[in-house]
């Protein structure tokens, strides 16, 4: 059995997917394994997947319901001990990543996270996991920098019900149901803004502070929070909208280097 699983989804990016790969075949670690799950294709990136097949060990194809029916798909092929997700265009922040990883980790817990970078072209910004006890906030840090125990997400799937949050969705229901979670002072990954839960903030806070609901974790102070920042979100999404875009990126540099 190999210590991780690496689980790849892509649909019509084969510049991302190229990236991806080639970011996990750098890695100094190589007691992984990489499943590809492509949701149906049909530009160059069937071409890539032909090309770069000696560095998949496990391709899945075939339509799906979504980017989170597509990682179930792949949870469900993983035969690792840990499962990462690294979607096409996503990479790992440096090729000694996951070494350093297991290299600060002591026993085998069900969650162990680190941080990431946000590469917007023209600046990066460190962003540190946070506290465990945090994670009524949100992602304590990026789902590309979070390896869970392989036999508990089959256990617990993604739900497809969820929009958007499904990530949070079931780490918060590890951690409501005793799991072990430990952060590691490593930079896992590199992502990039843009995505869906960039773009759908708002959502994104709503299926947090629902899930918060199912797990009867959602008292006033949290309902209060979550009001603040889904209001913060929507102007800032607005302002994004109707400012020039040299603007925006003068304030993101700016807090960036804070």
């Amino acid at each position: 059995m190999k210590r991780v699983s690496i689980v790849t989804i892509v649909k019509n990016d084969s510049a991302g997917l190229e990236k991806t790969i080639k970011s996990v075949t750098a890695q100094t670690f190589r007691d992984y394994e990489l499943i590809v799950a492509d949701g149906g294709s049909e530009n160059s990136t069937l071409s890539v997947i032909n090309r770069l097949k000696g560095c998949i060990d496990i391709f899945l194809e075939g339509p799906d319901k979504g980017i989170y029916d597509g990682m179930n798909k792949g949870i469900a092929a993983a035969q690792g001990t840990y499962i990462i997700f690294m979607n096409a265009g996503d990479v790992f922040a440096s090729p000694d990543a996951l070494e350093n990883v297991f290299g600060a980790v002591t026993g085998e817990p069900d969650v162990i996270y680190g941080d990431y970078r946000v590469n917007y072209g023209y600046t990066e910004k460190l962003i540190k996991g946070a506290p465990v006890g945090n994670i009524w906030k949100g992602m304590l840090t990026s789902h590309q920098s979070t390896l869970v125990r392989t036999g508990l997400m089959k256990k617990h799937p993604f739900r497809l019900g969820v929009r958007i949050g499904a990530d949070f969705d079931r780490l918060f229901h590890l951690y409501s149901a005793g799991a072990s979670f430990v952060y590691v002072p490593v930079t896992v990954s590199v992502t990039e803004p843009g995505g869906v839960s960039d773009r759908k903030r708002v959502q994104v806070y709503k299926d947090h502070f629902q899930t918060l609901t199912e797990h009867n974790a959602a008292g006033l102070s949290r309902r209060l929070y979550y009001i603040y920042i889904t209001t913060d979100a929507f102007l800032r999404l607005t302002a994004k909208r109707l400012l020039p875009r040299e603007a925006v990126r003068r304030f993101i540099t700016s807090r960036a280097e804070k």
